[in-house]
Order: structure tokens, then sequence, then C-alpha cells
């Protein structure tokens, strides 16, 4: 284990989290959340954690002087777990298999899941029996779900990064209606992929609702339902390697604080919503995230439970096609 910069002061302002572990920290991704953990001060200790060591001391070196740079030193970098062994509060596992060009989001599910159940023990460790766990791997859904049934964590500590299918809604309904993303406020649910639920009936443009007609409403689902086939047509060998680091800040912090957000997260079987896992409005407190789905359309509705079956079932399939690799 290597620290990189000294003790967080004595008085951090830090409630929560004030220990986070990254797997996967030498990627794109995993490297990009460190630094944005960091140089916002985000937490009082970050541990990198991979297997490629020489990354992580190059990224916790590049990162600590970024912080200098920042003039944001409270957060220790850390390379390795924690020496004594004991938990943190918050594991963030970025830990992939490559992205498979022209591909859906499922076509390297069970990669991950195979990545995904190794990682196991090491996650159950360090999150020990009261840490979050946040998945930012694809399907993160599906993935989520798996964790639920191969582990022993409690599923309402288990969360997965959803937040970019809300950023491009609004970017998809700016484009429509010709306007500044940042004038458009709208939340995606269900599926992080093509079961995603866009709630049209909670859109708003400048704080008031936005009623698009079924034209506008079509052209907006093609729009952010065909993002992934866009993007894998790149062929760029990587994930958004901007957008998640900086997302998955705003979520954290929005976590420790108690605030609403985005969330794959445990349905608990309430609302009428099928046992599963699906990005929901979600809130954490007391140690656990805690789904608050609040008024949808019925339309909405139905589209919420048919995704929550449908990772439901995705997850019966890939842990079966796992058991029978063994």
């Amino acid at each position: 284990m290597t620290e990189y910069t000294k003790d967080a002061p004595p008085e951090t302002g830090i409630s929560w989290p004030r220990a986070v572990a990254v797997i996967g920290a030498a990627g794109l991704i995993g490297s990009g959340v460190v630094e944005r953990l960091a140089v916002e001060g985000l937490a009082e200790t970050v541990h990198m954690i991979d297997l490629r060591d020489n990354i992580l001391d190059a990224h916790a070196i590049d990162i600590s002087e970024a912080q200098i740079l920042s003039g944001t030193s409270r957060t220790k970098l850390v390379v390795g777990p924690p020496a004594d062994g004991s938990p943190v509060d918050l594991v963030i596992v970025a830990a992939s298999a490559p992205e498979t060009p022209d591909g859906d989001r499922r076509d390297f599910l069970l990669a991950n899941l195979r990545l995904l159940q190794r990682l196991v023990p090491d996650i159950e460790r360090l999150s020990g029996t009261e840490g979050a766990v946040m998945l930012l791997s694809n399907p993160v859904d599906v993935l989520a779900e798996s964790l639920r049934r191969l582990s022993n964590i409690d599923p309402d500590r288990i969360v997965g990064y959803s937040l970019n299918d809300s950023l491009r809604f609004r970017a998809a309904v700016a484009r429509e209606l010709l306007i500044a993303p940042d004038r458009v406020d709208g939340l995606v649910l269900g599926e992080h992929g093509n079961g995603q639920v866009p709630l049209f009936s909670a859109l708003t443009v400048d704080g008031k609702p936005a009623d698009l007609d079924p034209a506008q409403r079509t052209s907006v689902t093609e729009d952010i339902t065909g993002w992934f086939f866009r993007w894998s047509a790149l062929k760029p060998g990587r994930s958004s390697g901007w957008t998640t680091p900086l997302g998955v800040a705003n979520i954290v912090r929005s976590m420790g604080e108690g605030k609403l957000h985005p969330a794959t997260a445990w349905t608990r079987d309430r609302d009428g919503l099928p046992d599963s896992f699906v990005s929901l409005p979600a809130r954490f407190t007391h140690r656990t995230v805690i789904a608050e789905l609040g008024h949808i359309s019925s339309t909405e509705r139905d589209q919420l439970i048919q995704a929550a079956k449908s990772v439901a079932a995705a997850a019966d399939d890939a842990l079966a096609a796992l058991d029978g690799e063994s």
C-alpha cells in the first residue's frame, strides 16, 4: 500500500463517504472517478485498486499534482486496500471487460458477469456490513441484480450508475426543440439500454412543463435508444470517459447529502414493480438506498414494469449460463 497524499485535516466537513475504494482504478473510467473524487474533495480517503500497480502509481502521482493545481488537498490517495482490512463507506466497481463494437450493452454481459463473480469476495470484504456498492459496468441493471444473488450484500446497499441516460434524454429533447440543453430537465428510468423509460410526463423546459407531440416523442425516443449504436459505430474501444466520472462525482455528492437522484436501485417488489433492479429516483439515507418512484403516467408505469421483468429474466439467463460454464 502506497500513500500519495498526507492525511486529510481533522475537520474536513465530509460526513459521508469518508473512505472510498475504486476497483478498476487503472482504467479510463476508474481513474477518471478517482480524479473527480480527489479534485472535488468528496472523500477523506480514496483507495485505488487494480492488478496494474504501476499504472495506479502513475495515476496517483498525476492526480495528487492535479489536487495541488485545484487547491483541494483534503482527499488522501492510497494505492491498495485499507492496510488494516477495515471496510470502506463506498465501493465503486469500475472494472469492466472491453466493450464490443457494433453490439448492444447486453452483448458483453457474460464477460462482465464473470469478472463480477471473481470480484465478489473483494467487494464483500471492502464494503463490510454497512458500506454501499456502486456498479459502473454494463449492463449495469442486470449486473446489480446478479450481484444481489451472488453475494451476501444487502440489496438496498447496491446501486448502479444510470445518470447518463437522463443526460442524453435532455440532449435529445434540446436537439428536437432547437434549444440549449441546460434549459431542459428530464429523467429516464427503467433499463439502461433499449428498455429505458423516458418520463415525458415530467419533462420541463425553463422549469415549466413541456408537452411534446407524438412525432417529437418518437424522434426523441429513437435518438436516445440509438445512442449506444452510434457510439459503437465509432469503434472508440472505450466507454464515456469524461461524462461518467463527472456524473459519478455528482451522484456521490447527492448520496452524501441525502438528495434525490436517478440510480439503478432495488425495487423491493414495491409500487407494483417486480423484484429486480432498474433505474429509479433514489435517496441514500441511513446507509441504504431507498427508491422513491413518485407519480408517473400509467404508460410509463407499464414500461417500467416490463423493464424490471426484462432485467430479472436477463439475470436468470446469464446466471444459468455462468453455472453451465462451471
